[in-house]
């Protein structure tokens, strides 16, 4: 009997980071193989004796080389050239020295203009606010508020004073007309002086 072949199990998709994990990869094995076989190329032109092209030289720097009177390959040296000495002359100096002496003056004159401006500005008479009204206004109502505040809470302490006071006395007044004796009689002389306090206040 043949063997038995096992069936494929469905690949799972590529998430977006593993396809271009696989983007990358694949650019660079093509890179390399493209590099690979430019070096190859260029090996190849060497052996044959072709020069490099310019082009190579200039993205690889090759160094430029010459023949010299021997007759050998040698490297190309630039000489540095020197500077050529200036002359100055002596009209051109006292030119210039005149000329930064004016630009020194100017400079001055204009520090002293800014300064000048600046103390006008400073002495100015200060502009009107144009929020006056509304600030009065709002300061009226703040000094009206707190009035009608300390005339509530005066009210208030008056009120509680008062009460204060009857509370006290009515329970003097109870005390008074509550009062026994010993054999649970009623004190008629505390009686009677509550009745007496009430016709006083009654009459004044």
């Amino acid at each position: 009997m043949p063997p038995k072949t096992q069936p494929k199990k469905p690949r799972k998709p590529l998430t977006p980071l593993q396809r271009k994990q696989q983007k990358r990869k694949y650019e660079l094995i093509h890179k390399a193989t493209v590099k690979s076989q430019y070096y190859k190329t260029l090996n190849k032109d060497a052996e044959a004796g072709e020069d490099t092209p310019d082009y190579v030289k200039e993205i690889f720097g090759t160094p430029e080389r010459t023949i010299d009177k021997d007759g050998n390959v040698v490297e190309l040296e630039r000489e540095n050239v020197e500077e050529e000495d200036q002359v100055f002359d002596l009209d051109e100096e006292s030119s210039s020295e005149e000329e930064e002496d004016e630009k020194d003056d100017n400079e001055e004159t204009q520090r002293l203009n800014k300064r000048q401006k600046r103390l006008e500005a400073m002495t100015r008479l200060p502009k009107p606010n144009p929020f006056k009204t509304q600030l009065q206004v709002r300061e009226k109502r703040k000094l009206d508020s707190q009035q009608e505040k300390e005339e509530r809470q005066k009210s208030f302490k008056e009120a509680k004073k008062a009460r204060v006071e009857y509370y006290k006395g009515r329970s003097e007044e109870r005390t008074k007309m509550l009062a026994k004796t010993k054999k649970g009689q009623p004190k008629m002389a505390s009686q009677m002086d509550v009745l007496l306090g009430k016709i006083q206040k009654s009459m004044n």
